[in-house]
This record gives structure tokens, C-alpha cells and sequence, in this order.
């Protein structure tokens, strides 16, 4: 826990931002993950599509969210780039007023740790996307693939 406190101590109030938005993109990409595999599982298990209502809400769930976690995705960075002008202002302020070493360092730190974490929290965020995104087009084939067995099972029983 104290070393929590000091990462936040050390990046500023723009860490609080960070440390938000990673939690929420380990909470998304997870669920994410496990929403959609459970889905193709459904779709691709042996037995009759499921119907049309059912199929509409199993491609509506599959892209829940993707929107979010990109913009997730977008802002860590951004938030790193406030941390890193912050930063700067406050080791330029200290030149200002008077050039001390530890105050010139502790602003550079702290413009360095933000970007560091901005762009840690958005590097895997955005290869899970990647996959997650790969995983939706799998999805949407199954649920195109399902509407069209309906769609010729029911022109079958019509014929028929």
C-alpha cells in the first residue's frame, strides 16, 4: 500500500487520472474477453442457431463497450503528455525561483513518470483491443451465419 501512496505521491494528481483509467480498461478488457468467447461458444456449439431476438442481443453484446475502452486507450497517453507538461511548468518554476537541484529534479520525475505510465496503461490496452476487435468480426460472421441457416431453414418449411 505505501508504495501505491508513493507512486501517486511521485506523478502528481494526473496519476490519480491514470490509475483510474487502468482499472477501468482491467476491468473492461477481461470482461470483454470473456463476453465474447462465451458467445462463440454458443454460436459454435452443435444444435440448432439460437433465434433471431437471441441472435440480435448476442451481436449487441459482443460490441458493448469496445467504444469505451478505446477511449480509454486514447486518453492514457494524453493523460501522460498533462503529466509531462505539468511537470515541465513546475521545473521551469523552480528555475525561476532560484535553481535548486532537488525541486528542478523531483518536476522532471514527475513529467517522466506520468508519460511512462501513459503510455504503459495504453500499449497492452491497445493489443487487447486488437484481439478483442478480431474476436467481434468472429462473432458478427457466426451471428450472419446463424441469420442465414434461419433464414433458409424458414424458406425450407415454406416450401415444403
Amino acid at each position: 500500500m505505501n508504495a501505491v501512496r508513493m507512486w501517486f505521491a511521485d506523478g502528481g494528481t494526473t496519476m490519480a487520472a491514470l490509475g483510474l483509467v487502468a482499472v477501468v480498461l482491467g476491468y473492461l478488457i477481461p470482461e470483454r474477453f470473456l463476453a465474447t468467447r462465451s458467445a462463440i461458444r454458443l454460436l459454435e456449439s452443435a444444435g440448432p442457431p439460437p433465434a433471431g431476438a437471441v441472435l440480435d442481443a448476442i451481436a449487441l453484446k459482443g460490441l458493448r463497450r469496445i467504444g469505451f475502452i478505446r477511449a480509454c486507450i486514447v486518453v492514457a497517453p494524453l493523460l501522460g503528455l498533462l503529466g509531462t507538461v505539468t511537470g515541465m511548468i513546475e521545473t521551469f518554476e523552480s528555475i525561476l525561483g532560484g535553481g535548486y537541484i532537488t525541486q528542478m529534479s523531483e518536476g522532471i520525475r514527475k513529467a517522466l513518470l506520468t508519460t511512462q505510465y501513459g503510455l504503459a496503461i495504453a500499449a497492452p490496452g491497445l493489443l487487447a483491443e486488437r484481439v478483442l476487435l478480431r474476436r467481434q468480426e468472429r462473432l458478427t460472421r457466426l451471428v450472419e451465419a446463424a441469420r442465414l441457416v434461419q433464414r433458409e431453414d424458414r424458406s425450407c418449411v415454406e416450401a415444403c
